[in-house]
């Protein structure tokens, strides 16, 4: 049965877990623009300012070299993945699925209220347990729903990075329980092949991190030192599992594409 506290902490503050105070704190600090008229809507995901604000640095300093017009929303509501989606999933329970696609609808389409009358035309995710609930709203709205790969591949103007590096894009094996519409993953690849130098090693993407034996077989197909993910709860799960590896180190693409254009 999905926790009705939690519920009601996402409408009360955005988040299931606290009072957003910390994730606020870390994207003020970072000095990502929060409210204001833009294009694009960046829907950030709960966890990910806290638990990756490197990335999210990068990812600033990379759109706004970009020139992208991008805002966050004054209070992001959590789509309930991470709170009851996931739970659900992994227990089987389709009563609680079916509940999670309904609160879930709740929220996202509180989100896509914001991001209208913030004048945008557009809403990115950059965090990938958001993706398969925003997909099954998007047929509720005029506003664009794209991934954050997308965002940057229509606005990169290259780079080059002398580098080899392994590509995971990830399995999205869970998000097969939710929507019936496929993952788009092609954007990102294309960016990667259009960094000048860059030599790029795809992992199998049908193997799941999350799966010991699959993240066994991954591991042992690395190639180089540098692991890069455009799934930010792959990024966490494979540095977790990688870190025996002292010298492997696992990085977002936003983090890869702003080294690349630096490095022109």
């Amino acid at each position: 049965m999905i926790d009705e506290k939690l519920v009601e902490n996402i409408r009360r503050y955005g988040t299931f877990r606290d009072d957003g105070s910390g994730r606020r704190r870390v994207l003020d600090d970072i000095g990502y623009p929060v409210g204001e008229s833009a294009d694009y809507a960046i829907i950030m995901g709960c966890f990910q300012p806290e638990g990756m604000p490197h990335v999210l640095k990068d990812l600033k300093a990379l759109l706004d070299h970009l020139q992208v017009s991008y805002t966050l929303l004054s209070k992001e509501y959590c789509c309930g993945w991470m709170a009851f989606g996931q739970p659900a999933v992994m227990a089987r329970n389709e009563e609680d699925i079916a509940s999670y696609r309904e609160l879930s609808r709740e929220f996202v389409l509180e989100n896509f209220k914001q991001a209208k009358g913030l004048g945008a035309k557009s809403v990115a995710l950059f965090c990938g347990a958001c993706e398969p609930s925003y997909t099954n709203c998007a047929d509720a709205t005029d506003l664009e729903v794209i991934s954050y790969s997308e965002l940057l591949g229509r606005h990169w103007k290259g780079g080059r990075l002398e580098e080899a590096i392994d590509y995971y894009a990830g399995c999205y094996r869970f998000r097969r329980r939710v929507t019936s519409h496929p993952v788009d993953i092609e954007h990102a690849a294309r960016l990667l092949g259009r960094v000048d130098g860059l030599k790029v090693n795809h992992l199998d993407s049908t193997r799941c991190c999350y799966i010991p034996p699959h993240m066994e077989e991954l591991a042992g197909s690395v190639t180089s030192d540098t692991v890069v993910t455009i799934c930010t709860g792959c990024y966490q799960n494979v540095r977790r599992n990688l870190a025996e590896k002292g010298n492997c180190q696992v990085k977002m693409l936003p983090e890869l594409l702003l080294e690349a254009v630096r490095n022109q």
